[in-house]
């Protein structure tokens, strides 16, 4: 059967999940890389208190893979080998859906590092496929660039996001907002879609959505 035509839901953040994802941060990659040490001292304190109520799984690069599982010692963590050219898991990660019998699938977006504002981001690019097949699970190949960021559901139907980014001519020129509604319908479960004009957030930079508090009633 075509993954497509499935009926599949994303379920809200704050529901139950199995384990967090997060990348580890590329030194060569980083704004200020003097500050290295620093950045990856909080990445560090923030999986060690994921951990103590979740497994959480680090992506690093091969070349760092062994360093950086010598830094934690709890039975929670563990860390992948998949290469990649920053460390924005949320933007170029999976994203996790259920079908009809609450079986885990995996949507594989496309990526272009918002609207290709950086270079390179090749593996960056790879990072959910590989993320997928590393953990088995089934792909959902979707031709959309998105960013995991870049929308917000309430798991009853309703999906957040901007007019912004998604209509930006630099992540799919070739659609119009019906098809670009059609896709995330059909791949998230969604009745919905809120559009705002832009994202009002700190974090202009990327011209994507960070939602910290969702505003809309779940179903509304």
């Amino acid at each position: 059967m075509d993954e497509m035509s499935k009926r599949l839901f994303m379920p809200a953040e704050w529901e139950a999940h199995e384990r967090t994802f997060i990348s580890w941060p590329v030194k060569e990659s980083m704004v200020y890389p003097e500050d290295y040490e620093k950045v990856v001292a909080g990445y560090s304190e923030i999986i060690e208190a994921i951990a103590e109520f979740e497994p959480v799984t680090i992506l690093a690069v091969p070349d760092e893979q062994e360093q950086v599982r010598a830094r934690f010692q709890h039975e929670q963590v563990d860390v992948v080998a998949i290469d990649h050219n920053d460390a924005w898991l949320r933007d170029n990660g999976p994203t996790f859906v259920r079908d009809e019998h609450r079986n885990v699938l995996a949507v594989n977006w496309k990526f272009n590092a918002w609207g290709e504002k950086y270079t390179p981001y090749d593996l960056d690019e790879q990072v959910a496929a590989r993320l997928i097949d590393h953990f088995q699970l089934e792909k959902i190949d979707v031709p959309l660039v998105m960013e995991g960021g870049s929308f917000h559901v309430d798991g009853q139907g309703t999906l957040l996001t901007t007019e912004e980014c998604l209509l930006n001519e630099n992540r799919n020129p070739h659609l119009n907002k019906e098809e670009i509604e059609r896709f995330v319908k059909d791949v998230l479960g969604i009745e919905k879609v809120i559009w705002l004009k832009r994202a009002y957030a700190v974090m202009k930079l990327t011209a994507i959505l960070i939602i910290s508090l969702a505003l809309h009633l779940p179903g509304k």
